[in-house]
């Protein structure tokens, strides 16, 4: 999910992750296809958010990562690169419903589907 900076929802994508195994390989993806998306739009500040401290604290770091997901991370941080300015902060979990029910939908189906400029229905409730 992207929003600006008053909160108001400029994107959305729900992509499922056939071969990822665990919630930090999903949640790694997902970043990784916001920052490509990101790239794409031509942004040029973006703030990262994630429920996990893990993931956050990966992104933060300079050091190499060994993990399952450092590949992932190594393109993390390269598409960050990309950005003027990068700020990764950590939201709790309670704070995350809209990227939990983009997760939901994304296992309903089989196919990629990307909002821009619209707030989907399903995450209006949450989102507001």
């Amino acid at each position: 999910m992207v929003r600006d900076d008053l909160g108001i929802g400029l994107a959305a994508i729900v992509r499922p992750f056939l071969h990822a195994h665990s919630a930090i390989n999903m949640k790694a993806e997902a970043h990784r296809v916001g920052l490509l998306l990101g790239i794409h739009q031509g942004w040029t500040d973006i703030d990262i958010e994630s429920d996990s401290a893990l993931l956050i604290a990966a992104l933060n770091s300079k050091e190499e990562n060994l993990s399952e997901v450092s590949r992932i991370l190594d393109d993390c941080r390269d598409y960050m690169s990309a950005f003027r300015s990068v700020r990764v902060w950590h939201a709790y979990c309670k704070a995350n419903g809209v990227a939990h029910r983009l997760a939901h939908l994304a296992s309903l189906f089989s196919n990629d589907d990307v909002w821009l400029n619209e707030t989907l229905a399903i995450i209006q409730d949450v989102l507001y």
